[in-house]
Order: structure tokens, then C-alpha cells, then sequence
């Protein structure tokens, strides 16, 4: 399969936790599980080793091994997202490599962290990366984690290169992401990173969402795009609003526990994140369950 040829991605792809053991090393076993789960339940790509991936807790060989496993396990049959972020270009540069080598089909590539970049500064970056790597790469707009933030003109700028494709809007900025949609690039595609922001994506001309909450939970984020492709914005609407509560629960936790807490209520065991983060309190993990099993089916 050529790797262009998802360039025109569409749909819901869930940004997948890291799975870990007991002692804390990779549970490769459990990464097939979970991406068994997802590839069954319908989802329209895998974003491996992003945020929710922990890839800021990862050594490089670990990051080759998620990606290798995860191109195994699905590669060929829908997408697959590598995160390719660093703070440094050369870093980048190198998980690019990395990627293209291992099987990815598109990077994610989130900005640098830690410093503050100019405009032209991030436009080297991106181009920099872009030019080591035949795949398509998505630039990831989350500054919120990161402070640093994309501008329209910016991501105008980079669209003229071939194979920077599209966006990942983190943002919160609806109104940003609007101007992002209305980008001219034939097949350039925007990507809700809010889980609450998803339909209103879809409504607006964008592609669809990269989204952490839709690996515990990929029914109820299919269940948004598949309503709205069928035309049925008040079902969209229904499980978009489910969805946004879903999202809300991350509040019990440091950021990615939840979605691992709710992957391990719902059978899939892929341990706890690194170390500072900790469990959930026996107390919030019976709220999650809770709020999980009133709307789903187990």
C-alpha cells in the first residue's frame, strides 16, 4: 500500500495510551489487545506515541517498538499516526526517520515544548521535518500543553509544502480552527483534537478528530461521525453531548490515567502511566465505572 495513500484521511482515530506492565516496562501483548478492540469496533486510523502515548515518558526503542507493533497489528487495514514531536529539530528529524522506517503512514508532529519559537522558527521546524521524510505530517496545535501556538498565516505557509497535510487543532478556538478549515489545499485536512469540539468540526468542513477519549471509548465517537455522515445531526448532536461528558471525567485524574482506568474497567489491562502520575482513588475509579457503564455496553 503506497503511504499516500491516506493523505485524504477522514473519520475518528483514536490517540491511543502506551500500554505498561506491573513493573512498568512496555506490555506489547496488551497494546495488540487494545488495538483488536479498536480495529472491531469500527475506528478510521491509530495515532500512536502522542500525548495520551506518554512520548515525553518514552526512550526512542520504545517508541520504535509501539509503532512496529502497532503497524503489525493494523497497518495496511487503516492508518497509522506517529508522534514525532520533539524539542529539538534534530530529535524530529530523527523520529521521523523512525517512522517512515517502521511502517507509519503519517506523522503528528506537535510543536517544540519547553521554549518559545518564533513563527519563522516553527516554519523551519516543519520544514525541516518535512523534508526528511517522504509521509504526510500533520502539525499538532495544542498549546495549552506546549505555550506555543499556531497562527492561520503560519499554517498557510507550511500548506504550500507537498506533504504537510493538515492539522491537529488542540486549541479550544473555534474560530481558529474555522480558518484552518477554510485553508485552500486540496485534501488538507483538519482534525479535532477537543472531544467536545468534534461535531462542530464535522459541521464546519473538518475531517474528523484524532481524540484519547476514543480509545476506551470508540463507540460513542463513531457514533458521532457515522450519525453525520448519514445526515442525522440530532443522533450527532445525542452522542456528541454523551462524549463531552465523557471528557469531563479526565478532571479525575492526571492526563492519560483516566482513559487507562477506563480501558481496565472495560477489560483491556494496559497498566498505569509513569511515574509522578498515580491510580485513581478507589472512590473516582467507582465514579468513572459509573459514568462509563450508564453508557455503554460491556
Amino acid at each position: 500500500m503506497e503511504r499516500c495513500a491516506f493523505m485524504n484521511i477522514r473519520g475518528i482515530i483514536p490517540a491511543i495510551p502506551t500500554p505498561f506492565d506491573t513493573s512498568g516496562n512496555l506490555n506489547l501483548p496488551a497494546l495488540e489487545q487494545m488495538l483488536s478492540f479498536l480495529t472491531r469496533a469500527g475506528v478510521h486510523g491509530i495515532f500512536a506515541v502522542g500525548n495520551a502515548g506518554e512520548f515525553y515518558a518514552l526512550s526512542q526503542e520504545e517508541k520504535r517498538a509501539v509503532l512496529k507493533t502497532t503497524v503489525k497489528s493494523v497497518g495496511g487495514k487503516i492508518p497509522v499516526f506517529f508522534g514525532a514531536g520533539a524539542t529539538t529539530t534534530n530529535e524530529a528529524v530523527e523520529l521521523a526517520k523512525i517512522g517512515e522506517a517502521e511502517g507509519a503512514d503519517a506523522l503528528s508532529v506537535i510543536t517544540p515544548y519547553l521554549i518559545k519559537p518564533s513563527e519563522d522558527e516553527l516554519f523551519g521546524y516543519f520544514k525541516d521535518i518535512c523534508e526528511a521524510t517522504k509521509l504526510p505530517v500533520f502539525f499538532y496545535n495544542n498549546p495549552a500543553v506546549t505555550g506555543v501556538a499556531a497562527n492561520v498565516r503560519l499554517i498557510k505557509r507550511l500548506s504550500h509544502i507537498e506533504n504537510f497535510v493538515g492539522i491537529k487543532d488542540s486549541s479550544g478556538d473555534f474560530a481558529l480552527t474555522i480558518e484552518f478549515i477554510r485553508i485552500e489545499k486540496n485534501g488538507f485536512a483538519v482534525l479535532a483534537g477537543r472531544d467536545n469540539l468534534i461535531l462542530s468540526t464535522l459541521v464546519h468542513g473538518g475531517s474528523g478528530a484524532i481524540s484519547s477519549v476514543a480509545s476506551a471509548c470508540p463507540e460513542i465517537a463513531l457514533g458521532i461521525f457515522n450519525a453525520f455522515e448519514r445526515g442525522n445531526h440530532e443522533e450527532a448532536l445525542k452522542q456528541q453531548m454523551i462524549f463531552a461528558h465523557l471528557r469531563q471525567l479526565f478532571s479525575l485524574g492526571t492526563f492519560p490515567v483516566v482513559i487507562k482506568e477506563a480501558l481496565k474497567i472495560r477489560g483491556i489491562d494496559v497498566g498505569m502511566p509513569r511515574a509522578p502520575i498515580a491510580p485513581l482513588s478507589d472512590e473516582k475509579r467507582k465514579e468513572l465505572s459509573d459514568s462509563l457503564h450508564a453508557v455503554l455496553e460491556f
